[in-house]
Order: C-alpha cells, then sequence, then structure tokens
C-alpha cells in the first residue's frame, strides 16, 4: 500500500478522457516535460564508447575473451565434446511453420515462409551450426542479406532463386564472427544500434546495424550484445586443469628422458677461472643442453679420477656425466584431480552425463542427467525461433507488403526422444479411465510421429465407433494403437 509520501508525488486525475483514449498513467509532479511513454531508468549495463565492461576478469573481456574461449573450445577434449554435441544435435532437428490462422491465404504465407530455409545458399543445418557458435562466446551476429526470388537460371546471386514469385527472400544469413568484432553502437537507453567490424585483412571499419542482422545471445540480461559464454563458469577448472597437465607433462618428460647432470672439477665453476676454464666449463654446458633437446649423438669426456692424498687415483671421477630422474616415485596423483576438474567443466554446461563412463553410475542417474541435457538443448532452439519469428518473419513480410496478421512462426522440432513406454502406460490408463480418446486426428497425429511412423492418410483412416455412432470406450482403441506401437498392455509388450 502506498503512503501518503507516494502519493503527494503523483499528480491527482485529470478531466475524464474522451472514449477510446488509452490510459497512460499519471503525470509525475516536477516534470511537466516528462514523456508518458519514455523511459526513466537504465539497464546498468557497464559501456562505454561501445566497449562492454561487464566481466571482473580482465582476461575475459573484450577480444581477449575471444581467444580464451576460442582456445577452449578448440584444445580441450570435454569442452569440445559438449560443444560438438549441441551442434550436431541441433543442426538435425527439423523445422516446422505454422500458419496465423487456418485461412487458405495464411497457408500460403506460411509454405513462403518455409520456402525461406530452403532458398538460401547455405543450408539452414549450417546456419544452425553458425547461430550456436553463440554458445562458446556468448553472442553470434548475423546479416541478413536479401534477394528478389526471380528464378534458377540467374547468374546474380541477388536474383537467383529456385522460386520465381518475384519476392523479396534472403540469400544468405552469413555470420560476423565474433573476432572480427571492434566494438557496439548502443543508444543512451540501453537499445543497440549495431556493430562495427574491424575485417581480418585490415581496412576500413565497418558498420552493419542492427535492422539488417540478426542478434543470438545465450542471455539478454541488461540487455547486453555479448550475452554470457556456456564456457563462463568453466573457465577456472579448466584452467587449474589445463596447469597440471602441462605440470604433469613436465613430469613424465623428465621422469622418461631425465634431466642431463654433468659434474666438472670446481675450478671451471670459480668466479676467477681462467679464459681456458671457462672455455671448458661453456662445452660442457652445450654438451647437457644438446642432450637435453636431443641434439647430442654421443659425449667423449675424460676418464680421470681425482687424486687421493698419497697421489693414487680415487674412485670419484672428475667429470661425471648422468641422467636426474625421480625413480617413478610420485607424491601425489594428478588422474583423480584432472578427472574432478573435467567433471566441472561438463556439469557448468549441463552435460556431465558424457563423463559417467569413467566411474560407477546408474542408469537412471545417466537418463535423468541426458534429459536434462536435451531440454538444455531445446531451449536453445526456442531461443533461435524467437529471433526468427521477432524480428526475421517480420522484415521479411514487410518487404513484400504482406499483412502482418498472416505472419506465421517457426517452430522447431522435438529434440529429446519421446519414451514410448512411459507414454503407452499414460496413454494406455487414460483410456482406462474413460476418457475418449479416439478416434482423434490430432492426437493419432502425434503418436505417430512421436513413434516416427507415418500418418495414415484420410481416406484409409478407421473411424473406431460403435453401432449407435457414439466413441468407442476408449480403451479399446488405446490398447489397437499400443498393440500396434509394441507398447504397454499389447502381445509384444
Amino acid at each position: 500500500m502506498a503512503d501518503a509520501n507516494d502519493i503527494a508525488k503523483v499528480s491527482p486525475p485529470g478531466p475524464p478522457r474522451p472514449e477510446g483514449t488509452p490510459y497512460i498513467g499519471p503525470g509525475i509532479q516536477g516534470d511537466p516535460n516528462a514523456k508518458a511513454f519514455g523511459e526513466i531508468g537504465v539497464s546498468g549495463l557497464k559501456v562505454f564508447s561501445g566497449y562492454l565492461n561487464e566481466e571482473y576478469l580482465p582476461e575475459l573481456r573484450g577480444q581477449q575473451a575471444i581467444k580464451v574461449y576460442r582456445q577452449m573450445s578448440e584444445t580441450d577434449p570435454v569442452v569440445n565434446a559438449v560443444l560438438t554435441a549441441v551442434t550436431l544435435i541441433l543442426r538435425a532437428v527439423d523445422w516446422r511453420v505454422e500458419p496465423a490462422n487456418d485461412s487458405g491465404e495464411a497457408q500460403k504465407e506460411a509454405e513462403f515462409a518455409q520456402s525461406l530455409l530452403t532458398d538460401m545458399s547455405h543450408t539452414w543445418g549450417d546456419t544452425v551450426a553458425e547461430i550456436m557458435s553463440m554458445l562458446s562466446f556468448g553472442w553470434s551476429y548475423h546479416e541478413m542479406v536479401l534477394k528478389r526470388r526471380v528464378g534458377p537460371d540467374q547468374n546474380d546471386g541477388s536474383t537467383r532463386s529456385k522460386y520465381t514469385d518475384g519476392r523479396i527472400g534472403i540469400r544468405k544469413l552469413p555470420i560476423r564472427s565474433q573476432d572480427s568484432l571492434q566494438r557496439w553502437e548502443m543508444q543512451q537507453d540501453g537499445g543497440i544500434d549495431g556493430l562495427w567490424q574491424m575485417p581480418p585483412q585490415g581496412g576500413q571499419t565497418l558498420f552493419v546495424p542492427i535492422n539488417r542482422a540478426l542478434l543470438f545471445r545465450t542471455t539478454s540480461r541488461k540487455n547486453s550484445p555479448e550475452g554470457v559464454s556456456i564456457l563462463r563458469a568453466a573457465y577456472r577448472p579448466w584452467y587449474l586443469k589445463k596447469s597440471i597437465e602441462d605440470f604433469e607433462a613436465i613430469g613424465v618428460e623428465r621422469e622418461l628422458a631425465g634431466l642431463p647432470v654433468v659434474s666438472i672439477p670446481s675450478k671451471y665453476l670459480a668466479a676467477n677461472a681462467t679464459a681456458e676454464d671457462k672455455a671448458v666449463l661453456q662445452q660442457y654446458v652445450k654438451v647437457a643442453r644438446d642432450m637435453k633437446f636431443n641434439h647430442q649423438g654421443g659425449l667423449v669426456k675424460s676418464s680421470d679420477h681425482f687424486p687421493m692424498a698419497d697421489g693414487n687415483p680415487s674412485s670419484v671421477p672428475m667429470v661425471k656425466v648422468e641422467l636426474l630422474s625421480t625413480g617413478g616415485r610420485r607424491a601425489i596423483e594428478t588422474d583423480p584431480i584432472i578427472a574432478r576438474y573435467n567433471r566441472n567443466i561438463a556439469m557448468s554446461a549441463l552435460a556431465d552425463f558424457i563423463t559417467l563412463g569413467d566411474q560407477k553410475g546408474s542408469y537412471a542417474l545417466s537418463k535423468n542427467k541426458s534429459e536434462l541435457f536435451l531440454r538444455a538443448c531445446e531451449t536453445y532452439l526456442n531461443q533461435i525461433a524467437d529471433v526468427m519469428n521477432r524480428f526475421m518473419l517480420p522484415r521479411i513480410f514487410s518487404y513484400n507488403g504482406i499483412p502482418w496478421d498472416l505472419i506465421p512462426e517457426m517452430k522447431p522440432g522435438r529434440v529429446a526422444p519421446v519414451d514410448l513406454n512411459e507414454l503407452g502406460t499414460y496413454i494406455q490408463q487414460l483410456a482406462g479411465a474413460g476418457a475418449p480418446l479416439f478416434p482423434n486426428e490430432e492426437l493419432s497425429a502425434y503418436l505417430a510421429d512421436a513413434a516416427g511412423l507415418p500418418e495414415p492418410a484420410p481416406e484409409t483412416a478407421v473411424d473406431v465407433r460403435t453401432k449407435d455412432g457414439d466413441p468407442a470406450e476408449g480403451d479399446l482403441a488405446a490398447d489397437d494403437f499400443m498393440s500396434a506401437q509394441g507398447g504397454p498392455g499389447s502381445k509384444a509388450a
């Protein structure tokens, strides 16, 4: 409930509004020029002259972050496995376009929208794979390159198309790579105007406006154009694992090859050594270095021994060359440490199920983890669909003068497979409770799609009904369907 101080800040209601005038709220006292539809506050995004400063680690800012995330995704097996799994899963998903309504005109425009995906110079699967680079870097920026759909016999790519309807279509959606970003063009209220790009071959910077591009992000917190990489939480375990692996490799190399050690008389090491003695010292230094880098094929050394007090030679040679090693003893086992960091890396991307094979774990645990991962993949696809439906399709339809109420929706297909046993049990329980499930064309189509079966043609579909025309009891139709699928309650189950 507002107190008296809050009420005092708001002006009293004005005169009655004319009929049909929308209510935009009371004005703010003390600011007669305030715009009722404008913003008062800001998102809080830390951006200066187009450069973001949200990250508190300097090595994960700007182009340095792009280099780090690229190194992680291209050199670390666990990171690469996670990203490859997501990309391969998502690029294989089928997309469909649902019309705005049931009219024939809406169906026609839905077919036009579907044709946009198959009429580009790049395949839709390759485009999705490029878009999924947002997982590594947090964002992916794609320019909308248009064309006039004149026909397939055109030499000019701006008019070549499988269609001859003369409409404006999409030629391609090329990425404007993350490592070519110079800075962002931001508005005062936090909006995004576009991207300034520095071509790798040099030359003048290029500006790609947001109204000619599509921006895909993992998250839009504070309306940051760069989102957040899914590798951000994996950076620390990756860095520590990388350091341990480097030290482990050094230890293994020293264990196998040894460390060359050359023992010579102290006079060659003395500070007041003669020029001749210093020259001898440098020769032995070169011997040790060449042995280390496998440049020394053999060695010739003195066989003299240090003399004893009586002048006779001792058992201690004056020059000794040996390889120093630890004898195979290590105080700390690195395998469990590296395995723990691998699990943490995979866990940060909800993909820790890929590490279950190197340790004991139940099938149920693996199934739950993999289902969670696939749900996350579905979310990424829905994010892509949101951008397509909110920005790409309205622009294309506007260019072609098509009414907005006919704009369809792009929807991705299913990522996670349907458990037919669970679905069959659920259908059977509903039918047993008396739910009138069949005949139902939509339900039958869904069940056939879930099982990977073709939909029955309308002229061959069987209408299961009783003699009086009422629906059958339901359990019979459900049992017949599950018997055909080999589900619970069937002879094959």
